[in-house]
């Protein structure tokens, strides 16, 4: 890497193997045999764990009793991606969406990193985060992420550094959640996945939740919003007497909305003035809205506005300075989420992600890039490759 810009891909996925419990055996016998423990619908890997997440922003509202059964909610199509009746490579050679079904190895990651131009990669477990919905009890959603956890972290560490776990954890004890931080540091980890909703009635944007923050920058860790831990907020009465395609498509139809009030309420809260090291990336949850939110949010902090909806906007820089600065946001390497709108006016705020091998993501997605980006300034796409994300690191004085 030495003369010029790394390539660092902040969301791509790497799953244990479906017997990965035979090594914690006591978790093995807690853990309930389908998900969630509220209302028991899946399997880790199944195709009715697909319909759960393509639902739940919508049904988790709904009482379980009115709930449609999840087999009304798969599709033929989630049988070809997951289950008995899969199908291999079915978008680009490789694509996968749940890897434990294919057994992945850390040397081949890296083969592919090197044909690929990337060299370090995030490995988001779907598993791990799944997990961390979906388990009531705390206690046993503590020891499950854990457990995944140090699962990932002994499987990459062959890597080098190279592809680094990404910490799954769950917010109800912040005490926990710092010291698997601080574990995991240890491990090698240098993002952590966050919740869009407060938990234990702790919002992120307060000082109650400094402690994680605080812990972020003294470790040198990067907190990242991903659509799996991301849902929606809907009424649920859309959901009564709803087609289950309806079901699906309203849960789905706004996978931004929970990453607005979340990245809304910390630049006002404050978390970034007392934070002025902290970045916070997000992905999977589209681009197109980040410049019109920017735009909108320091509409609202002028003082003509402020004073009617606000109050006193008190911060010393404006929500669009604090943007460029500490969000960071990831597209999937698909025509639909071209970031040229958004380097253009936020070249800061890009950053780059292969979501390999999930079905959305791509094969060869440096190259697909540097065509996307071909008339786009040099330092402007090598900053979206790898140097915006890696001048989050520096400034936390610890460089990826």
């Amino acid at each position: 890497m030495e003369g010029r810009t790394p390539v660092i891909d902040v969301d791509a996925h790497f799953e244990p193997p479906l017997d990965w419990l035979d090594e914690f055996p006591s978790l093995k016998a807690e853990l309930p045999e389908l998900l969630p423990q509220d209302d028991p619908r899946f399997r880790l890997g199944s195709p009715e764990m697909f319909a759960f997440f393509l639902s739940d922003d919508l049904l988790r509202q709904v009482p379980v009793d009115e709930r449609p059964p999840i087999d009304e909610l798969v599709t033929p199509a989630m049988h070809l991606m997951l289950g008995e009746e899969r199908l291999h490579d079915l978008v680009y050679q490789g694509s996968d969406q749940y890897p434990p079904l294919t057994p992945t190895d850390v040397g081949d990651r890296l083969t592919w990193m090197d044909a690929a131009g990337i060299d370090k990669q995030n490995a988001i477990s779907g598993g791990g985060y799944t997990l961390a919905r979906v388990i009531g009890d705390p206690g046993l959603g503590q020891r499950a992420l854990e457990a995944v956890n140090t699962y990932l972290a002994d499987r990459l560490a062959d890597s080098a550094g190279r592809v680094l776990p990404v910490t799954c954890l769950r917010f109800d004890d912040l005490d926990w959640a710092v010291r698997e931080m601080t574990r995991m540091r240890g491990l090698g980890s240098r993002t952590f996945l966050v919740s869009a909703e407060p938990a234990g009635g702790i919002a992120p944007s307060t000082t109650a939740f400094d402690p994680v923050w605080s812990a972020a920058t003294d470790l040198g860790m990067v907190p990242l919003l991903h659509v799996g831990m991301a849902p929606a907020l809907i009424h649920p009465g859309w959901a009564r007497g709803a087609d289950p395609g309806l079901v699906r498509l309203l849960s789905v139809l706004q996978p931004d909305q929970a990453a607005q009030v979340y990245l809304t309420a910390l630049v006002f809260g404050g978390v970034f003035e007392r934070h002025p090291t902290l970045s916070l990336m997000v992905s999977e949850l589209g681009i197109e809205w980040v410049p019109r939110l920017v735009t909108r949010l320091d509409v609202m902090a002028q003082p003509g506005v402020s004073p009617v909806v606000l109050g006193e906007y008190r911060l010393p820089r404006t929500p669009g300075e604090y943007f460029r600065e500490h969000i960071r946001v990831s597209p999937v390497p698909a025509l639909r989420e071209a970031p040229l709108d958004l380097l253009a006016e936020l070249p800061e705020v890009g950053v780059f992600s292969s979501d390999f091998p999930h079905h959305e993501g791509n094969g060869d997605p440096v190259a697909y890039y540097r065509e996307v980006l071909v008339d786009v300034d040099p330092a402007v796409s090598a900053g979206f490759l790898g140097g915006n994300i890696a001048a989050s690191y520096e400034r936390m004085g610890d460089p990826l």
